[in-house]
Formats: structure tokens, sequence, C-alpha cells
């Protein structure tokens, strides 16, 4: 049934945006957890405010309030490191679906429901595009017949490059927040620049290979 969806996967255009959709939806992802983390607030609104007394709310759980940066942390980084996408595709996929529901049920006003509505579509995307990953997970034993042995292997998505490139986004993320380094928001104009320059290295090693 989705096996037309998997056949994007011939597409360059297509496998860009699957490994920058990784990168963008993890590093949102992994930037916001420090605050959570750390133990921080993460809105000076009043408790007046929906949005603020909920965001209290949260914050005064403590632990449960660590507990959800580390999760956003390692489901972001699962994302960035390209290797085990696929897993933190699914262990992002009940986080940003509750941040979701969240978005729509408190009043967040017009933009944050906009932004968390395609995050969640762009996790979506993310899991059917290995869904031959995980789909033997909905399928009876007797009924599985899946060898993937026999399909090629994708060159361009399994390249060093993109895991390095993740790799890096990850070390720039955590280096500002456990280092008198500067602003992660300084740090954090390097990624277009890392990025462009991976994008560029492997149209140069494609274009050679052809």
């Amino acid at each position: 049934m989705l096996d037309w969806f998997y056949a994007l996967r011939k597409f360059r255009f297509f496998k860009l945006l699957v490994i920058y959709l990784r990168y963008l939806i993890g590093f949102a992802f992994v930037f916001a957890s420090f605050i959570k983390i750390q133990g921080e607030r993460f809105t000076t609104l009043p408790t007046t405010e929906p949005v603020g007394y909920f965001f209290e709310a949260m914050y005064q759980t403590g632990f449960y309030w660590n507990f959800l940066g580390w999760s956003q942390f390692i489901a972001g980084t699962l994302l960035m490191t390209q290797r085990f996408a696929t897993v933190g595709a699914m262990a992002f996929l009940p986080i940003i679906l509750n941040v979701f529901v969240i978005t729509q049920a408190v009043n967040f006003g017009m933009g944050t429901p906009i932004i968390t509505s395609l995050m969640l579509l762009g996790t979506i995307f993310l899991l059917l595009w290995d869904y031959k990953k995980w789909i033997i997970l909905f399928q009876r034993d007797h009924t599985i017949k899946m060898d993937l042995t026999n399909e090629p292997e994708d060159l361009f998505m399994n390249d060093p490059i993109w895991i390095i490139t993740g790799i890096c986004f990850v070390v720039l993320l955590i280096l500002p927040r456990v280092l008198p380094i500067g602003s992660p928001f300084t740090w954090s104009a390097f990624f277009p620049l890392i990025g462009l320059l991976a994008f560029a290295y492997m149209m140069i090693k494609y274009r050679k290979r052809k």
C-alpha cells in the first residue's frame, strides 16, 4: 500500500528533504530541551495567563520537567545522527503529538499551533519514509515476508558526511551550555554554514561518481 511512497526514495530531492528535515526537527527539540534539563523556566509569562500557568505547573513538578527535557534531547539527537533516525522519529512521535494536542487545547495564539502541526506532519513523513523498518510490527509472524538485502545500498543517504554533520550539530548545541564560550544563539549561526558545506560536498561527490 505504501510502495508508492517508498518510490520517492529514488529521487535525490526527497532524500535531501528527509536528511535536512531530520536535522531541523532534531535541532528544534535539542535546543529547547536544555532549559528543562537544567531546571529553568520555559517562559516568563505570569500564571494569570493560561500558557504561563501551564508551564509553571510543569516546572513545579521538578523531576518530570527534567524528564521531558531528556526525552526531547534523546529523540532529537537520534534524529540528527541520521544513522538512528528511524528510532529517533519513533521516539519523537508521541512527544510531538503530545505537544501538538497541548498547543491546540491551550491558547498559544496562532503561530505555535501551526509550527507544532508542521512538526507533527514532518515526523509522520519521516516515519513513512522508513516504513519498511517498522511495518513488520503490525504483521502476523507467519505473514512476514521481507528481505531488504536484495535492495542496493543507498550510497547517497548513507554517506558518512551526514552522520558527521549531525554529530557536529549536537556538539555545537551542547558546548555553549556546558562551557563559557558564548550564547547558544551565537553558535547557532554556524548551523546553516555547516549544512551548506555538507550539501556542497555531497553535490560535488555525487557528480564525480556520475
